[in-house]
């Protein structure tokens, strides 16, 4: 089985509070490691960029079962495309929320800075568009 790279954006319903968008990071987190998939999710409680990597069917299933995942008002999928290979070698969320909380490795703090850190020293060309466009404004002020 091939290998997939799926980049998309998902906005939260006013449900979600930052307690629980931590929460599920780090539930998020330990699913990820199970599957073996890895990519990158930059987010806040109100909205996120991911990037899912992993094998085919894995990486559609994944975003199957979160599409309809009642805490996300809207999910678009931006690119889906096969990879010959993953950009990035372990799966990570970078979070940025009012209050403070545990970070890890795997949990991390999303700032202005942190941003180089999380990305691939060369991302691909979608990656990059996508990172520039969207990690800015909104999703760095802390929802």
């Amino acid at each position: 089985m091939g290998l997939s790279q799926y980049i998309f954006t998902a906005t939260c319903t006013d449900e979600m509070t930052s307690k629980m968008a931590h929460q599920v990071s780090c539930q998020s987190v330990t699913i990820f490691e199970q599957l073996c998939l890895t990519g990158r999710v930059f987010a806040n409680n109100k909205q996120g960029l991911a990037v899912v990597e992993g094998p085919t069917g894995l990486v559609e299933q994944y975003f199957q079962a979160l599409s309809s995942d009642v805490l996300l008002e809207t999910i678009l999928l931006h690119s889906s495309h096969s990879i010959k290979v993953r950009e990035f070698s372990d799966f990570s969320i970078w979070i940025n929320l009012r209050q403070e909380y545990y970070f890890t490795d795997k949990v991390r703090r999303l700032t202005k800075n942190s941003i180089k850190e999380a990305l691939p020293k060369s991302p691909s060309a979608r990656l990059k568009i996508m990172a520039e466009a969207y990690l800015q404004g909104d999703m760095l002020a802390a929802a």
